[in-house]
């Protein structure tokens, strides 16, 4: 399987790569600048773009069989929603490219059908609202347009993101579970790969903590 991993040089992008790498498949990373991923490896390829162009996305991702996006999104220095763009050019090279599966990510903020009242469903919510409605707002207005499109999509939720040690354990769920908020981005980066081949959450947005 080649994958191309979009934000690949962010800070839970850079462990996508590694551990798709780690798991033997064929890696594209598209980035910004190439400089800032420093991992070497025989089936990984890098590929220089930007998000709101739309031909070197199609380039970039015309002979792949998946997509993991990982950039970032800015949660107060609004100048455009670039992630919201560069969504719209991805889904949009992914049909014309007839590539399915894409797996994304989000917040509690986007809400699931499978979703349980908690407070790791309603509290995170309201106070993204208060504090980063920019943010809240492209967050949603992303994952609308992936539900809405006819890809094979998950899209993984979750809350506090820190650079803490690596347990290879997470809790999954739907406000039904009880977990930390906080975990690791390479513990994201890697559940991210794994449903590269893991059918379970297909079509879901499954919230993980640890």
């Amino acid at each position: 399987m080649k994958v191309i991993i979009f934000g690949a040089s962010g800070g839970i992008g850079k462990f996508a790569v590694q551990h798709a790498l780690e798991k033997g498949y064929e890696v594209k990373a598209f980035l910004r600048n190439p400089s800032k991923l420093t991992i070497k490896h025989k089936n990984l390829t890098f590929v220089q773009g930007e998000i709101n162009n739309y031909n070197e996305i199609k380039n970039a991702i015309f002979d792949c069989d998946a997509v993991i996006w990982c950039v970032g999104i800015p949660m107060k220095k609004y100048e455009h929603m670039e992630s919201l763009d560069g969504h719209k050019n991805l889904l949009k090279a992914m049909n014309e490219c007839g590539i399915e599966r894409l797996i994304d990510w989000a917040t509690p903020s986007v809400r699931f059908i499978k979703d349980k009242k908690s407070f790791i469903i309603v509290v995170p919510g309201f106070m993204v609202g208060i504090l980063f409605p920019m943010a809240k707002k492209e967050i949603i207005g992303i994952a609308d347009m992936i539900t809405a499109s006819n890809l094979n999509w998950t899209i993984v939720r979750f809350l506090a993101p820190k650079d803490i040690p690596f347990i290879d354990s997470v809790k999954v769920g739907f406000g039904d579970t009880k977990m930390n908020f906080n975990i690791s981005r390479e513990d994201i980066g890697a559940f991210m790969v794994e449903q590269l081949s893991n059918k379970t959450y297909e079509y879901s947005m499954p919230i993980i903590g640890s």
